[in-house]
């Protein structure tokens, strides 16, 4: 059953993106290529609660509905319930359509693509025992949600918008792949490596969970791209979202934003983008990472709620 896939922008994006020796995927120094082979050998071993591949019934066309409703259970109760929660979000129109409680409702709502790349990240996410490993979660979370944003003032069709979606929710994995290794060998990597290597690990791990190609080459391509005459690439929209949200965690450990935020009575906003963005970090348990300072009311806003509250 394939929903809402990418395989035509995947073509598209080849073919704006240029060749593919504009990929971060130089050949590494001689004496790193051994640490890295060990680094991509543990994608192998990555143990996220449940089989990658029982994804793979999201693009089977002829596959039965109570065969993809018993993904669900395989998945375990956190990452279902965080899964559920943001496909209730306003933001995925849950508030407009009402709660699903099934698993085919969330692949319809979201799109196959978005389902299996949100239950990997979710998966992963759950092997963040550090303050540091939980803060690039953070950072990829806020990347994608801002970049979405960006595509979304650009007017992009919806397919890309989930593809620069996607690239933000990968844009730092390949550090927590790193980082992971790390910690189960008892290793020391010096920060010199993580920052020169995680685009080549993303792309190997975005291959190996069979992604779409096109959050590959977001993740990896290396410069500030133009397409046609003037037109950002998905990847410089991701660019830009992504050096928003590390300036705002260099200077502040989080992602700060200033946005109206919805009135008590819902007069003038029953949810604004500031109180969308603070439910979606809670709904996966990084809410310490997102600020949303209010933005104050104008005075005829302050009129219009007195005159009807």
């Amino acid at each position: 059953m394939m929903i809402k896939g990418f395989e035509s922008h995947d073509k598209a994006a080849n073919s704006e993106s240029g060749p593919q020796d504009t990929l971060k995927t130089s050949e590494p120094d001689h004496e790193d290529q051994a640490v890295l082979k060990e680094i991509f050998d543990s994608l192998e071993d990555i143990d996220l609660g449940f089989d990658f591949r029982d994804l793979d019934i999201l693009d089977d066309e002829e596959a039965a509905p109570a065969k993809i409703e018993e993904v669900k259970d395989r998945l375990g109760d956190v990452v279902s319930a965080r899964l559920f929660s943001l496909a209730n979000s306003a933001h995925y129109g849950g508030v407009r359509s009402g709660n699903i409680t099934k698993f085919i409702d969330v692949v319809m709502r979201m799109g196959s693509d978005t389902v299996r790349s949100t239950v990997l990240y979710l998966g992963l996410l759950g092997l963040a025992k550090t303050d540091r490993l939980k803060e690039i979660f953070a950072r990829n979370f806020a990347t994608s949600k801002l970049a979405e944003m960006i595509a979304n003032q650009c007017g992009l069709a919806d397919s890309e918008k989930a593809i620069v979606s996607l690239g933000g929710l990968f844009m730092e994995m390949g550090k927590v792949i790193i980082l992971l290794y790390a910690e189960k060998g008892e290793k020391v990597l010096d920060e010199v490596f993580i920052e020169k290597y995680h685009p080549h690990v993303a792309g190997r791990l975005i291959e190996r969970w069979e992604l779409p190609h096109s959050v590959k080459e977001i993740v990896c391509h290396p410069y500030f791209t133009f397409v046609k005459r003037d037109s950002f690439a998905l990847s410089a929209i991701v660019d830009m979202a992504h050096f928003v949200v590390d300036k705002s965690f260099c200077e502040h450990g989080k992602l700060i934003i200033q946005s109206p935020m919805p009135d008590p009575k819902g007069i003038l906003y029953n949810f604004t983008t500031g109180s969308l963005l603070r439910d979606q970090f809670e709904f996966i348990g990084l809410d310490s990472y997102l600020k949303v300072v209010p933005s104050e009311l104008s005075e005829q806003e302050k009129r219009f709620c007195e005159t009807y509250k």
